[in-house]
């Protein structure tokens, strides 16, 4: 096969598997069974299109399968990050095949009627996922306000022990401090999540009181679910923190603190990389250039603080043994 024609098996193997994916998706949950089935259909369809292609060109299509790896991959995914943020991936994975046949289409100058259609009909596909399928906001920004409370308690705590390297001997020492540092940000984010929850909370009350004032009892239930929200945001944000911390902080109970700051350094960098991802995905941004960004500024934090920490050791002779 010549480069054109890889690229389009390839093709046919991308539409077979988000058919088999499709398809998964059906039986799993019964509320979208019939648009999983709408949306394998139409995959089917758009591989039988690339299929003809190759075999109009003489190329042996039987051997053609789903992608197993990847259909493997995103069934860890929405095990971990839930259906609503994997069919946010999906629906950046539907743009991303707009993007490379629309090019292709625009290099080759070939099969271009058919190929327009195909197009259209992938474009399609994130209305349907708008209309058919009940996407909680309510949960994706929940999962997201946790996904930046660890975040905040990796980059935080991270870099605190950086600096504290340059100038403690002891790793024990330093585990101690980073968990002195990780229960005073633990407080002072969840009091800001809280506050900061609570006044939002309280003005969607008043504001539900004052267009209802005779039929108040009507809203009784969105009126209750509003008042936990402050809550359960100082909870979320709390337990995110405290995970986000102990990420940088355990390698120092058990290494000498060089090899410990090496090994939080790495273990943070992937943490932040994962989450960001995680919180890109939900935006429908660029994940892995939001990844990278989150990560190298990460480490940027812990090299600042690591510096500061030595200059005051070398020029103060601060030092704690």
């Amino acid at each position: 096969m010549n480069y054109d024609q890889k690229m389009r098996f390839d093709f046919l193997r991308d539409e077979l598997t988000d058919m088999t994916f499709y398809m998964y998706l059906s039986r799993k949950f019964n509320d979208m069974n019939k648009t999983m089935l709408s949306l394998s259909a139409i995959e089917k369809k758009h591989s039988e299109f690339w299929r003809k292609t190759l075999e109009d060109d003489g190329i042996e299509t039987k051997n053609a399968r789903p992608k197993n790896l990847k259909i493997l991959l995103l069934k860890i995914i929405i095990f971990f990050i839930g259906r609503s943020l994997t069919i946010n991936l999906l629906e950046h994975g539907e743009y991303s095949s707009i993007i490379k046949y629309k090019d292709y289409m625009e290099k080759n100058g070939k099969n271009i009627a058919g190929l327009k259609e195909l197009i259209e009909e992938e474009m399609q596909h994130e209305d349907i996922f708008d209309s058919d399928i009940d996407r909680s906001v309510q949960k994706i920004n929940r999962s997201r306000d946790f996904l930046y409370g660890m975040s905040d308690g990796l980059v935080e705590v991270l870099a605190a022990l950086a600096g504290l390297t340059a100038i403690i001997d002891n790793n024990i020492l330093i585990a101690l401090s980073g968990v002195v540092i990780g229960i005073s940000g633990t407080f002072s984010m969840t009091l800001g999540a809280y506050l900061s929850q609570k006044t939002e909370s309280d003005y969607k009350i008043t504001k539900i009181k004052k267009m209802n004032i005779f039929n108040i009892k009507n809203e009784s239930g969105k009126i209750e679910e509003y008042k936990k929200e402050a809550n359960n945001s100082a909870l979320a944000t709390a337990v995110s923190y405290i995970i986000g911390a102990i990420i940088p902080i355990l390698p120092f109970v058990f290494l000498y603190k060089y090899y410990a700051i090496i090994l939080s350094v790495i273990l943070v960098a992937m943490a932040q990389g994962i989450s960001n991802s995680i919180i890109s995905l939900s935006m429908g941004i660029a994940i892995l250039k939001n990844a990278f960004r989150a990560s190298l500024l990460a480490l940027g934090a812990a090299f600042i603080t690591f510096m500061a920490g030595l200059i005051f050791h070398i020029v103060f002779h601060i030092s704690v043994i």
